[in-house]
């Protein structure tokens, strides 16, 4: 058990050292910012609709380690999502960072990606910075330009 968190310490890290698709786009249709007053976390998520489906998804920002490995794993999961999809990942999501023994929407193995961030179920303050990418991508694609965690 010690060496799978450790793995999943280590994903964190490499994805909050090296974000994955983080930078403004040229050409985007949807936009929103995002902020955690709790722990000062500060995303704004980029994302291109295209026939209701997401054909690219990047982000920039400054916050805490799981925030930013949060939005950088984001914005390879949802590439190609639907609205419907983003939603039910969206919802995995807070069952993965809340209940160890929770019901999952999607097929567990294409969450994989997602599990190194369910350990913050061990520290329930943090499941916000976790949340907050995912939350202001779904505000985005309602057509709202902000979202916070409270």
């Amino acid at each position: 058990m010690d060496d799978l968190k450790a793995l999943y310490q280590s994903v964190i890290l490499e994805h909050s050292r090296q974000p994955q698709n983080y930078g403004h786009p040229e050409a985007t249709t949807h936009e929103a910012r995002g902020y955690n007053p709790l722990c000062g976390d500060q995303v704004t998520i980029y994302l291109t609709l295209e026939d209701e489906r997401l054909i690219d998804v990047a982000f920039e920002g400054k916050g805490c380690a799981l925030c930013l490995a949060s939005a950088s794993i984001m914005t390879n999961i949802l590439k190609a999502a639907d609205r419907a999809k983003v939603e039910s990942l969206v919802e995995d999501l807070k069952t993965i960072c809340t209940d160890e023994d929770g019901q999952v929407v999607n097929d567990p193995e294409e969450l994989a990606a997602l599990l190194p961030l369910g350990g913050v179920r061990n520290y329930p303050v943090r499941v916000k910075c976790v949340t907050l990418p995912w939350q202001t991508a779904l505000a985005a694609l309602a057509g709202e330009t902000e979202a916070t965690t409270e």
